[in-house]
């Protein structure tokens, strides 16, 4: 254990047993049980309003999240010598979920709809001018989207010199932009956006790195990206994931919404925004968005396997939400 660490452990009411390294983080053995240190890496007001909602979480009868635990001064970080800001919380022996294992992902997913369960019963504050902007807040999202994805093109065009993923970009540019304005104009073409806003507390970033699979039950984790959202978007966001890696295989896509629908019943509008969600070109936004955030002067090589990759897979993608289309829309 380094001299670094033990005097951020002794500030907690706990006997470290042993220590050992985790995703982002230091998972620690202790006599209180497995706990997960890891720094700071949003503000202190952020991590007030999470530790909040996963308590809220454990109160409502979900109990498997990792609660943050307070220090011996009662505070929720911790500073090392150097002033670096930790934070400690409960964590749990067991594995991520495998996306690849069909009865992992169904497990996945009948937690996600019992967490939303208790999360939809969870008041959410919000302005009310707020809530009227944003009718349709996936709509906005796209529309968002769809600006960036202009801004970047403009940008790589005007390069004097192109790399090969700027040609190669700019040759399939067309296409999925295309998909996202028809995205877009077919959302907004709808008789009843209300029916697409729904909102509640989310996860934020549901996917099988946040999905612990226990002897007996299962735990949610990191919820430092919750958001206030439809709580579609946690399902699509695990979907999205799970038909990337297992080649867009439709019967796997109606497996797992047949398990969440049987806890949390999916009506017409339900069906709809899912299927939006997946037309959207998603992954080709956020490859744009990837080389937008970068150093230009060198693009590393596994953007342009990312790009490959998309682009091999759209067929596949376009066949599952054919299907998907004729069944559920």
């Amino acid at each position: 254990m380094s001299d670094k660490l033990s005097e951020v452990y002794e500030c907690y009411d706990m006997t470290v047993i042993s220590t050992g390294k985790g995703r982002g983080m230091n998972i620690v053995k202790t006599d209180r049980g497995i706990r997960a240190l890891q720094p700071l890496m949003v503000s202190e007001s952020r991590l007030e309003q999470e530790a909040a909602l996963k308590e809220q979480i454990y109160q409502a009868g979900y109990p498997n999240v990792d609660l943050y635990i307070r220090n011996r001064d009662g505070d929720l970080v911790t500073y090392d010598r150097y002033h670096t800001p930790y934070v400690l919380k409960e964590y749990y022996d067991g594995k991520e979920c495998n996306i690849r294992s069909e009865s992992d992902m169904v497990k996945a997913v009948d937690n996600l709809a019992k967490l939303h369960q208790v999360l939809t019963g969870i008041p959410v504050n919000r302005p009310k001018s707020e809530e009227e902007r944003q009718a349709c807040k996936t709509l906005h999202t796209f529309e968002r989207r769809n600006r960036e994805l202009q801004r970047v093109q403009r940008f790589v065009r005007k390069q004097s010199t192109k790399s090969e993923f700027e040609y190669q970009y700019l040759a399939c540019f067309d296409n999925y932009y295309r998909q996202g304005r028809q995205v877009y104009t077919d959302m907004q073409a709808e008789s009843d956006l209300s029916s697409f806003h729904k909102i509640s507390y989310c996860h934020g970033t549901y996917n099988q790195h946040n999905v612990l699979l226990l002897k007996t039950d299962m735990a949610t984790v990191n919820f430092d990206h919750f958001t206030i959202d439809h709580p579609l978007t946690d399902l699509y966001t695990f979907l999205r994931k799970a038909m990337e890696k297992n080649d867009y295989q439709v019967e796997l896509l109606m497996r797992l919404l047949e398990v969440y629908a049987g806890k949390l019943p999916l009506s017409g509008p339900d069906y709809k925004l899912i299927y939006y969600l997946f037309k959207y070109p998603e992954k080709f936004w956020k490859i744009s968005n990837q080389y937008n955030n970068r150093n230009k002067a060198w693009i590393a090589p596994k953007m342009m396997e990312k790009l490959h990759a998309l682009l091999e897979m759209e067929s596949k993608k376009q066949e599952m939400l054919t299907v998907y289309y004729k069944q559920y829309c």
